[in-house]
């Protein structure tokens, strides 16, 4: 992503929507029959034909109805092992996409809330919680307990531009988590739990909590990020799979790989 960080995601997200596209076109092409899918597809719009010539003679109909379904089901059915290839590393790529596009940096001058979940044997009400900031932000509120939730919050405020970081001490232990400031494209991670592979899978960017320690989980709420098309909003992840069906339709078409 590195040649693509500036103040608009959308070449970043075109590179990227492409790239993932050619696996998973090269991903189609290993794992499906091309000539069965092409005898399939001939079939499924000959009995489609079918219907239409006869449309005239209801028994013929009737039939021919059930010869399109048939067909179409073949059809559809070669997609199925190269679909279930396919999920496991467009799942993988999804995550790390999220980020980089599901949430932006803090501006100058924007802040955001810093919360600590705590360990269950620990009670927000009774426990020792400082925070201190790098230089790219300051401490805008003093410690806010929430009993019902088991949680201590701070809002912090961006005073500077790049990557920081916040580091909250709970009873005397310390960890922290990254915290950026600034208009472009950069990865950000909103949280760190406390380890396990789900926890990794989930949130890459930073190093999971230790499993045994006062803090369960360390959040940063950073804003949405939003991808703009003229006065309009748009989703990332639906923006992410429009490019990814179209270079794939395309890459396919280049290539001699029929993906639908």
């Amino acid at each position: 992503m590195w040649p693509w960080i500036g103040e608009s995601p959308w070449p970043g997200l075109l590179v990227v929507s492409l790239l993932t596209a050619t696996l998973l076109v090269t991903i189609f092409r290993v794992t499906s029959n091309q000539e069965e899918i092409r005898r399939s597809r001939n079939r499924f719009l000959a009995r489609a034909l079918e219907l239409l010539l006869f449309q005239h003679d209801l028994r013929v109909s009737l039939t021919a109805c059930g010869r399109v379904l048939a067909a179409n089901l073949k059809y559809l059915g070669h997609f199925l092992a190269p679909t279930a290839v396919a999920v496991l590393p467009l799942l993988l790529i999804f995550v790390q996409l999220e980020s980089w596009f599901d949430r932006r940096p803090l501006k100058v001058g924007e802040s955001a809330v810093i919360v600590v979940e705590l360990d269950p044997r620990k009670s927000a009400d009774m426990t020792s919680a400082t925070i201190s900031v790098s230089g790219v932000a300051r401490v805008d509120s003093p410690a806010v307990r929430i009993p019902t939730r088991n949680e201590v919050a701070w809002r912090v405020v961006a005073s500077d531009v790049g990557v920081g970081w916040v580091e909250v001490t709970i009873d005397g232990q310390s960890e922290r988590k990254s915290l950026v400031t600034g208009m472009n494209l950069i990865r950000t991670s909103m949280r760190r739990d406390q380890q396990g592979w789900m926890s990794q899978l989930l949130n890459p960017s930073e190093q999971p909590l230790p499993s045994v320690g006062s803090m369960r989980r360390i959040e940063v709420w950073y804003p949405s990020r939003e991808l703009s098309v003229g006065d309009s909003k748009v989703p990332w992840p639906l923006a992410a799979v429009l490019l990814m069906m179209v270079f794939g339709l395309v890459v396919g078409r280049l290539t001699g790989v029929r993906i639908a």
